[in-house]
Formats: C-alpha cells, sequence, structure tokens
C-alpha cells in the first residue's frame, strides 16, 4: 500500500509539473490598430489556439495603424515581460526591425504575421525571422483587379486607394492591381494612399471625383478605405455608377457587397493567421522544426458568394 501511495504521490507531482511547465509557455500577439475588425478577428484565432495548446497568450494592439512608434513600445514590454515568442504583424515593415533583433538577441522567438517585414532591412540588422505567416498579397490584388477589369467590360477610368506606402502589404497590393490593368483598355487617373482608414478613405475620394468624375471604377487595398469611398460616391451622387472592388471581408464589407454598393472584397482569412502563428510558435518552443513559410488560402467574395 505504502508503494501504490507514492506512486500516485509520484504521478500527481509530474502531471503537475508538466501542467505548470505548459501554462508557463508564453505568446506575445502584436498587432495593428485595434479599430480594425480584421484584427479582431487575428486574435479570436490566435486565442483558440492558445486554449488548445493551453498556452498563455499575451495581446497587444495600436490605437492608429500609423502609430510605428506605439507598437515599437509594445514590443519592448513583451521582452521586458521576457515572453517566449512574439507574433507581430508590423504597422511598418522597416521601422520595427530593431526592436524585433532585440527580442531575438534575448532569446525570443519571432513570427511574421499578415504584412512581411523588409526583408533588405533585416538582413541589413541581421535580423532572422523564424517564420512568415500570411498570404501572398500582390495575387489578392490581382484577383480584386482582374474582377473590377471583369466588370467594367476591359475598359474604363479607374482611380486607387491605396494603404500605407513603404509597407510590405501595401506595395503588393498596388501591384497586383496594376498587373491586373496592364494589358486592358483601363486607365488609372488616380492613385493616392488613405493610411487604410475609413475617414481617409472618404476625404481622399472625394478630392478624387473632384478631379476626376469620369472615374468609373475603383479598388481599394483595404475595406476600411473602402466603405470611407462609398460614403464619398453617395456624397456625390453617384451612386450605383462606381463599380468598387477591396480587400479584407469585414463584416460591414459584406453588408455593402449585398447591397451592391462594393462589388467584391479579398478575403485572406485572419484567423488563420493568428491561429497558424500560435501553433507553429508553441512548435519551435518544442524543439520541432518549422516551415519558413506558411501561406493562408485567398477568397474572392462577391455578392453571388455571400449567398451561396
Amino acid at each position: 500500500m505504502k508503494r501504490i501511495g507514492l506512486s500516485l504521490i509520484l504521478f500527481s507531482f509530474l502531471i503537475g509539473c508538466q501542467s505548470s511547465g505548459e501554462q508557463s509557455t508564453r505568446i506575445a500577439l502584436v498587432m495593428k490598430a485595434s479599430s480594425n475588425p480584421f484584427f479582431a478577428r487575428m486574435e479570436e484565432g490566435a486565442r483558440k489556439a492558445a486554449d488548445s495548446l493551453q498556452v498563455e497568450l499575451l495581446v497587444a494592439s495600436i490605437t492608429q495603424e500609423t502609430d510605428i512608434n506605439q507598437q515599437i513600445s509594445l514590443v519592448e514590454n513583451m521582452i521586458a515581460q521576457d515572453v517566449d515568442a512574439i507574433l507581430i504583424a508590423p504597422a511598418d515593415s522597416k521601422a520595427i526591425v530593431n526592436v524585433l533583433l532585440r527580442a531575438k538577441q534575448n532569446g525570443i522567438h519571432v513570427i511574421n504575421i499578415d504584412n512581411r517585414i523588409d526583408p533588405e532591412t533585416a538582413q541589413a540588422a541581421g535580423l532572422q525571422i523564424d517564420c512568415f505567416v500570411g498570404v501572398d498579397n500582390a495575387e489578392g490584388g490581382r484577383m480584386a483587379g482582374e474582377y473590377l477589369v471583369a466588370l467594367l467590360g476591359g475598359k474604363g477610368q479607374v482611380a486607387m486607394l491605396e494603404g500605407i506606402r513603404g509597407v510590405d502589404n501595401a506595395e503588393a497590393r498596388k501591384r497586383g492591381f496594376l498587373q491586373a490593368i496592364e494589358d486592358t483598355d483601363i486607365t488609372l487617373v488616380a492613385s493616392q494612399s488613405a493610411n487604410w482608414a475609413q475617414d481617409q478613405g472618404l476625404d481622399v475620394f472625394s478630392n478624387m471625383l473632384q478631379a476626376h468624375p469620369e472615374i468609373d471604377g475603383l479598388f481599394c487595398a483595404n475595406d476600411m478605405m473602402a466603405l470611407g469611398a462609398i460614403q464619398a460616391i453617395e456624397q456625390a451622387g453617384k451612386a450605383g455608377e462606381i463599380y468598387v472592388t477591396a480587400y479584407d471581408n469585414l463584416k460591414a464589407a459584406q453588408e455593402a457587397i449585398r447591397q451592391e454598393k462594393l462589388h467584391a472584397t479579398i478575403e485572406q482569412h485572419p484567423e488563420l493567421m493568428g491561429y497558424e502563428g500560435v501553433v507553429l510558435a508553441n512548435k519551435l518552443l518544442m524543439g520541432i522544426n518549422i516551415e519558413k513559410e506558411k501561406m493562408v488560402r485567398l477568397d474572392l467574395i462577391t455578392k453571388s458568394f455571400l449567398e451561396q
């Protein structure tokens, strides 16, 4: 009986140690603006993975998507908290590099999510990211562009609302859209950044319409800017006259598609990015080799898609 009792005590002690070890794993998710529902979906996916793996997830996001200094401070705070891994969706592909290098120097794994860190800046600084989780943003821009071309019958005058210039995913979506219209009779008459923001989308596209009232098509590099542009279209009395495609598949964008104010958007599954990021970070911490890139699928969302 004594031997059985000691065995049970030892078994309980080992299980307790194992549980304690699992709970001590701490992964940080540092994102862009919390006001963008895209990142709420990313957090949901990350939390789902963290719960299933029994790891602690620390989540932080900046107030505005352009506030790179705040994001750098958030990463510094995670370094100070001695987390085991950082999942980062950078607000700026270059400016974030130095603080991530400090994280790596402190033995923290770094997984890049959604917006790629600039490879040349990273190489120059000596930063090696453990993994990138995201999508082919150029392909997504091309998909949205090709659908707009089809809606216009291959001819017309279009505009583009870009994301933050110099940021990897914004530049890739722009590049993909330009490829889509390259061998067509479509002319790009205006292209300007609205910094991912709905209010700027309204202001910038209002100005574009005043300068180019002949615009009959618009590509927006995210849904937030598209929602602002739709307001500009309505205020200009041009509802139903301009085809609009976008990127992100927010719920508000889906409603706009159902109302035929927005004609298509690109789904890039941020919930899968968050989920896969946590899974891969946990594998790294367990000593398991992981791939250098994990690509998430893209879907073209139209009214007919939503009605299926």
